[in-house]
């Protein structure tokens, strides 16, 4: 098992105990590109979704609620 496959099911099991550097690898790795946006803000988009994924970033972490919608976010995917 990779680094970040164990990173990915960690996030599944409870997505409130990863850091925002975790998250954004695991966005990376669901085909997300990451765009920086004005401010503290971070954007990501991903083909298959309408909506762009925004996080607000302070001392490198990000707010429970961000982690949770990532999750939604990842679900939609189809892979």
């Amino acid at each position: 098992m990779t680094k970040i496959t164990k990173k990915v099911e960690k996030f599944f099991k409870s997505p409130a105990s990863i850091k925002y550097l975790d998250l954004e690898s695991i966005l990376v790795y669901f085909g997300f590109k990451k765009i920086n946006a004005k401010g503290s803000h971070v954007k990501f988009k991903h083909p298959q979704l309408q909506n762009d994924l925004i996080i607000p970033v302070h001392k490198n972490e990000c707010k429970d609620f961000y982690k949770k919608e990532s999750k939604k976010q990842i679900k939609k995917i189809k892979i």
